[in-house]
């Protein structure tokens, strides 16, 4: 208890000055001696592109010779003109660094297109917990939504303290999630018997408890409307967007399982075909983005989860149960990229083995 307390002090109290600490972090690193180009990729909206923009912003004023754009977006557009691009120009990336999610990540993978990144120049990677650093260090997490039980308080008196939930007796027609949601059945494998690699009893679990769900959606607002009238009681869902419909007043609340949020992760990573000097500048825009009041601020406005552990929570983050990071230490990450492998034959045996049984 008491090493939690002063974790929870040293986070909160990292926070003061956070202006001044970006500029004073980004004017660490000496200038290369040539002028140095490099594209940084954000995603678009829900406040994603403020603490990048605020390091960027400051690496730009301590490093004049270093011109850094911005190409804001998403990485469904995004990474397949990235792919496009290293077939014509291997030694010219469209994009040099910046975030990405799961998906992208495994298919860069596939298609070799991360760096190995260098811990003695992104010194901040160590306080990174272990299982977000990528295989070789080609990508390192940043931030992670964590999936647990959205639920109707109105319908719902007992808060639900274990994914098992979803699946048991005695809850006919009261869950609902996206169709095809792989998590799920890999949730249900690892806690029958299996995991994502035996995913048989997945398929087991929910055939027998295929009277449990109310509908299969292909929408946020599938779910949210859902669970907010009604008709289900229960939804796995994402801890940011859980946290702006409950801040929006909607008669819901957010449980994490005693298994483990299920991890979503985001990473920073830097892309293959970068020269030294571009190497560089994004080893010093990730390492600037690592420190602990960008972390924390970063996961402050995008309802996320920092995977940092030394991130600068606010109070209102620690005392948030959706928000908190001490979630992400103990948070379930699966094989995304086995389950991208499997994912289109796992998409039939859906069809055939559950949906079919539905009524």
């Amino acid at each position: 208890m008491l090493g939690k307390t002063l974790r929870t002090a040293r986070r909160a109290g990292i926070r003061t000055g956070l202006a001044a600490g970006l500029v004073a972090a980004a004017a660490t690193v000496a200038p290369a001696q040539d002028p140095v180009t490099i594209t940084f990729f954000i995603w678009a909206g829900s406040n994603q592109g403020i603490v990048p923009m605020e390091v960027i912003e400051a690496y730009r004023a301590a490093h004049p010779n270093v011109t850094i754009e911005i190409l804001e977006s998403n990485n469904t557009i995004t990474y397949p003109k990235m792919v496009a691009t290293r077939m014509t120009t291997p030694d010219d990336p469209l994009v040099h660094c910046g975030f990405f999610n799961v998906d992208s990540m495994n298919k860069g993978d596939v298609d070799d297109m991360w760096e190995s990144m260098n811990p003695e120049r992104i010194t901040n990677m160590a306080n990174v917990i272990e299982t977000f650093i990528r295989e070789d260090r080609r990508g390192v997490g940043y931030q992670m939504s964590g999936i647990g039980i959205l639920y109707n308080r109105d319908k719902v008196t007992t808060p639900p303290d274990s994914w098992t939930v979803l699946w048991s007796e005695g809850h006919d027609k009261q869950v609902t999630f996206f169709d095809y949601d792989t998590r799920m059945l890999a949730i249900a494998a690892r806690l029958n018997g299996g995991d994502e690699h035996n995913i048989d009893p997945g398929f087991a679990t929910w055939a027998k408890a295929v009277g449990n769900i109310r509908a299969l959606v292909d929408s946020n607002d599938g779910v949210k409307n859902l669970l907010v009238s009604g008709d289900a009681y229960y939804a796995p869902w994402f801890s940011s967007l859980a946290s702006v419909w409950i801040k929006e007043g909607a008669p819901l609340a957010f449980a994490a399982p005693k298994e483990g949020l299920i991890a979503f992760p985001i990473y920073l990573t830097i892309a293959k075909g970068v020269t030294d000097g571009e190497r560089a500048v994004c080893e010093d825009l990730i390492n600037t983005l690592l420190e602990p009041p960008n972390a924390g601020r970063y996961g402050e406005l995008t309802f996320s989860i920092p995977v940092v552990r030394n991130a600068a929570q606010s109070p209102e983050q620690l005392a948030n149960p959706m928000l908190n990071m001490d979630l992400a230490e103990t948070a379930v990450l699966l094989d995304y990229k086995y389950i991208a492998e499997e994912s289109a034959a796992w998409r039939e045996r859906w069809d055939r083995e559950v949906k079919f049984l539905m009524r």
